[in-house]
């Protein structure tokens, strides 16, 4: 008994131990707050983490420095149980620290616009509109919408998020807000099929309109007549510079036979060839 005596710590030394606890405490703490995303605020991790060091070095200090203990006394159930000292600090830093744990007075939220169910292509370009409290608006880069400062109230709960992005349906979506404030949004868009308005006109070999003549194209895919104008409009599921084979028939014969280069932007002008 003399011997484990000897071994036994001093409460000097229990006081220089929680001491340096404390001074660790206080600078990790300092250092958490100034690298955390807002050095105003602390994520509820970090906070968690400082609560449960200042409770061990409370208890620390009263088992070790004032001689405080815990006790406990009868049978496994049927016994009475005497909490004191350093146990019930302990949890009575634990419980009042939830109780009172800060919380965030505003919170950033974080898109993921994915250009289909795959996740392998993230949209780039057009306008995100969501509906918190009030329209808001956001423009999508690189896949990304971020919108700052929303108030803490909105978190866990369900906003109207619409897309405004060419070449994709405009479909709203209901969406939940992850209650940590810190969990993407991933959404994932329609994408439209490719459409290209083509206008043209037929002419003879004088450059004169020639009316009812029969378009096809892509070797019958598409087909279209031209007015009494010789012009003719097509809509066709292909992108812009997109390269055809045309045919235009005068009744049954065969007046003109190329492959042509679709743009929007640039009419086609299909010439027949001499009888």
């Amino acid at each position: 008994m003399p011997a484990e005596a000897n071994k036994a710590v001093s409460p000097l030394s229990w006081v220089i131990i929680t001491g340096l606890g404390f001074v660790l405490f206080v600078g990790a703490a300092v250092t958490l707050m100034i690298f955390s995303n807002k050095s105003a605020n602390m994520s509820a991790q970090v906070y968690f983490f400082l609560l449960i060091f200042a409770a061990l070095i409370a208890s620390g200090f009263l088992f070790g420095a004032l001689k405080a203990h815990a006790k406990y006394s009868g049978q496994l159930h049927n016994g009475t149980l005497a909490l004191g000292g350093p146990a019930v600090i302990f949890c009575l830093i634990i419980y009042f620290g939830l109780k009172l744990s800060p919380t965030a007075d505003s919170f950033d939220i974080k898109f993921i616009v994915f250009a289909d169910e795959s996740k392998n292509e993230l949209v780039d370009g057009g306008v995100l509109k969501v509906l918190f409290n009030k329209p808001d608006s956001a423009r999508v880069e690189n896949g990304t919408v971020i919108f700052n400062d929303l108030p803490a109230s909105l978190l866990g709960k369900r906003i109207t998020v619409t897309p405004a992005v060419a070449g994709y349906y405009r479909q709203s979506q209901q969406v939940t807000i992850p209650l940590d404030g810190h969990t993407s949004i991933e959404l994932h868009l329609k994408k439209k099929p490719d459409s290209l308005k083509v206008s043209g006109l037929v002419v003879d070999i004088q450059g004169q309109p020639v009316p009812d003549v029969l378009i096809v194209l892509a070797d019958g895919q598409y087909k279209t007549n031209a007015d009494q104008l010789g012009n003719f409009i097509l809509i066709l599921p292909i992108k812009d510079g997109t390269e055809l084979p045309v045919r235009v028939y005068m009744g049954k014969k065969l007046r003109f036979n190329s492959t042509q280069i679709f743009s929007s932007k640039v009419p086609l002008t299909l010439q027949l060839n001499k009888l």
